[in-house]
């Protein structure tokens, strides 16, 4: 009975320390997530007043392209360290180092082929003169943020060890430092160049901070390059999936500014460009959260192996997720032409209808988070099955609106909604493995016109100030 009373004891304590991590990722999360706020807000009030749409728009193209060539070349050296079972030995992590670096390299020289294969289509004419594909500073700018994925791979994958315990408070003062300095760079390399260049040496000087930073802030074994066959095998042999995952991830969210790319002119595309980064900062938040340790508890959730226990918890986990994307969703929706005016010059008003649309599939952030589960289990199978359903709907819906239609306006609500036939068929699975109740997922619902009313009311306190 003694016995017993210990385990019980035991199971209880986890349960209030695994709580407590997860508030104290709330927080520090969130103190984060204000300050990306405020330093996006300022960044863009400057940057958009000194650099012109046009070159947004080409810069969204840069971007496309490392992200692809980052997800389509993620060995998951994240998710191995926090997944991998017993104790992590020095060699091992040493092994994660050199496969980061092996891959940084191949992504640059990728990038270099790119470039030349992009300078040769704008000499043949392969691309509309107006398009962001179009400008003459695209291929150079696409070698350069080769770059990053070099530098890159050089940080101490020591990071990823404390996140791993769950030790945020290190991981979020090494984000804050980054974000303030790169954003102060960013700001003076655009006073200078006024041209794109300015935004390519800011995320190469990002990749510097996180560099040195991981070397400086975590505490962590010498690395230095490990060629242990058994650390790669198991690299390689996981990281498969990881890769296969990673790149159809990369299909789904770059497919928007792919298509746009060539659908828009450069200045409509730099206007979508930042409509997206606008929408993403709720998204941007909760996924911060969740990605930082959304792995840990879903793991730790099911060691109960009680499905109706993983639900309760489960549900409680996600009052943060639904309420902030419900209520996110309908203020962006009504307040979004105000922010614009405020931000942004009257060159950027086209910015605010984007946002409305965009913000529709907030919505639907809360019940993609359930894949999570699949993930602690090793269900590759299930997650390549969803994410091949979200890649088909959004380029097939993309096509459709833009050639079909020719229409811009479809082509948002596709990019806003693509997530319903993989949101339904997640939660048709769930319910199945009884970790889903449907009451649930709608029961913050009423959020979405709270945040609306908020959204008009701080429209008319603005207008009653200005």
């Amino acid at each position: 009975m003694r016995n017993l009373s210990r385990r019980i004891s035991g199971i209880l304590s986890d349960r209030e320390s695994l709580r407590g991590k997860i508030l104290a990722s709330a927080a520090l999360s969130t103190m984060v997530f204000a300050m990306q706020v405020v330093a996006r807000i300022v960044s863009t009030i400057i940057l958009t007043r000194i650099l012109t749409p046009e070159i947004f728009g080409v810069f969204a193209v840069v971007m496309t392209f490392i992200f692809i060539l980052e997800m389509f070349s993620d060995l998951g050296v994240r998710s191995l360290i926090l997944t991998k079972e017993g104790e992590l030995d020095d060699g091992f992590l040493r092994s994660c180092w050199t496969a980061q670096i092996l891959r940084g390299i191949l992504i640059f020289f990728v990038c270099i082929l790119l470039a030349f294969g992009i300078a040769w289509g704008q000499g043949t004419h392969l691309f509309p003169a107006q398009s962001s594909y179009g400008d003459v500073t695209l291929p150079l700018a696409i070698a350069a943020i080769g770059g990053v994925s070099i530098i890159g791979g050089f940080a101490s994958p020591a990071k990823f060890v404390y996140e791993r315990e769950m030790k945020f408070r290190q991981v979020s003062v090494e984000t804050l430092i980054t974000l303030v300095l790169t954003t102060v760079i960013t700001i003076a390399l655009a006073f200078w160049l006024r041209n794109i260049w300015a935004l390519v040496l800011g995320n190469l000087a990002r990749a510097f901070f996180m560099v040195v930073l991981s070397y400086v802030m975590f505490t962590g074994p010498t690395m230095r390059l490990s060629w242990n066959f058994a650390d790669f095998r198991l690299i390689i042999e996981r990281g498969k999936w990881i890769i296969g995952h990673s790149a159809l991830t990369a299909v789904i969210t770059m497919a928007d500014r792919f298509v746009f790319g060539f659908a828009m002119s450069a200045s409509s595309f730099g206007f979508y460009y930042i409509a997206r980064q606008i929408v993403d900062m709720v998204e941007m938040f909760l996924n911060a959260i969740h990605a930082q340790m959304g792995l840990q508890v879903f793991t730790e959730l099911q060691k109960d192996g009680e499905p109706a226990t993983l639900r309760r918890r489960y549900y409680r986990y996600r009052v943060l997720f639904d309420g902030l994307s419900m209520f996110g969703a309908g203020a962006l929706m009504t307040f979004a032409p105000t922010l614009v005016h405020i931000i942004y010059d009257d060159r950027y008003a086209d910015v605010a209808g984007m946002i409305q649309i965009l913000a529709v599939g907030l919505i639907l952030i809360g019940p993609g988070l359930l894949r999570e589960a699949y993930s602690a289990q090793r269900r590759f199978r299930e997650m390549t099955m969803l994410s091949l359903v979200r890649a088909a709907t959004v380029w097939i819906g993309l096509v459709v609106a833009i050639w079909g239609f020719g229409s811009v306006t479809a082509a948002l609500y596709v990019v806003a909604l693509h997530r319903i036939p993989e949101t339904i068929i997640l939660l048709r699975m769930g319910r199945g493995e009884g970790w889903v109740s449907l009451l649930h997922e709608i029961r913050l619902i009423p959020l979405l016109p709270v945040g609306a009313a908020v959204g008009w009311g701080m429209a008319q306190a603005w207008a009653a100030i200005a």
